[in-house]
């Protein structure tokens, strides 16, 4: 049951990408390799590695497979350089052996990975756009604007840099998210949506916290999705208790469908 949910997770992972590369949202080129044609049973998908993709997408890599001897078939015949700083994201733990043993004979080390989600589904609605609550008649809530990058990603525990500034520019530039922002217009909480399908990052200032604004933001990104034939799903950090309690508060009903990483390969150790 929880592996099955997770591989149904990961095909929405490939649905997405497929979806916006084909509507033009992913405006760089993209590879697409199977393990078999036509009956394929392990699909690995990653943004090509030239001027057209930005750094962080030539280093995103996705896998999803229905069977084991698909993923190891795959990994053998695929095209990737596997020496090359990589980032496998949300890669089912069920497949660690089997990537650190195809690892192991490219001479590429695994590395420890210091953080673990859990892949939840929404699988009830929730209220439409309009029927979204207001907790607070000083805030209002709309789409983050691209002028706010250097503050999502500043606030991000995994932002800061000039490529995640980048990356999220992109995303609030082209797909959904929400932001309730304070009576002068200044976003005080938010949440964004990946371009490969799953809600995003979402923080709320120290100052602004307990007032219910991150739940405002939540639902309305989710209603939004919803209105837009987006299956709404997140991945969560297996640590993050906070983040699963704000969840919960929403009032939708989730189902656990597994765990999975986020693995770094060939990652540069930072000088300082």
């Amino acid at each position: 049951m929880t592996r099955s949910l997770l591989r149904s997770e990961l095909r929405q992972l490939l649905f997405y990408t497929a979806q916006h590369y084909l509507d033009g949202k992913i405006p760089w080129e993209m590879t697409f390799e199977v393990d078999r044609w036509p009956d394929y049973t392990a699909v690995l998908w990653t943004g090509n590695n030239d001027a057209s993709a930005p750094s962080f997408a030539k280093k995103a890599l996705f896998l999803h497979w229905t069977s084991e001897n698909g993923l190891r078939q795959l990994l053998k015949l695929t095209s990737m350089k596997w020496t090359s700083p990589l980032l496998l994201i949300a890669f089912p733990l069920s497949g660690l052996s089997i990537l650190k043993e195809h690892l192991e004979l490219q001479g590429v080390p695994f590395p420890e990975f210091s953080f673990c989600d859990t892949a939840y589904y929404l699988h009830k609605t929730c209220p439409t756009v309009e029927k979204v609550k207001m907790t607070d008649n000083k805030v209002s809530i709309t789409p983050l604007k691209p002028e706010h990058s250097q503050l999502v990603s500043r606030t991000w525990k995994f932002g800061g840099t000039s490529e995640v500034e980048e990356r999220i520019h992109y995303q609030i530039s082209t797909f959904p998210s929400a932001c309730v922002y304070d009576q002068d217009g200044n976003p005080v909480s938010w949440i964004m949506f990946n371009y490969y399908g799953s809600q995003g990052a979402g923080y709320t200032l120290p100052e602004h916290r307990g007032k219910g604004y991150f739940q405002l933001a939540s639902k309305y990104l989710i209603s939004i999705c919803l209105q837009k034939g987006y299956l709404p799903f997140l991945f969560i950090e297996h640590d993050n208790e906070h983040s699963r309690v704000v969840h919960r508060k929403l009032g939708y009903s989730w189902v656990e469908a597994g765990r999975c990483a986020y693995i770094h390969l060939n990652r540069k150790k930072s000088s300082g």
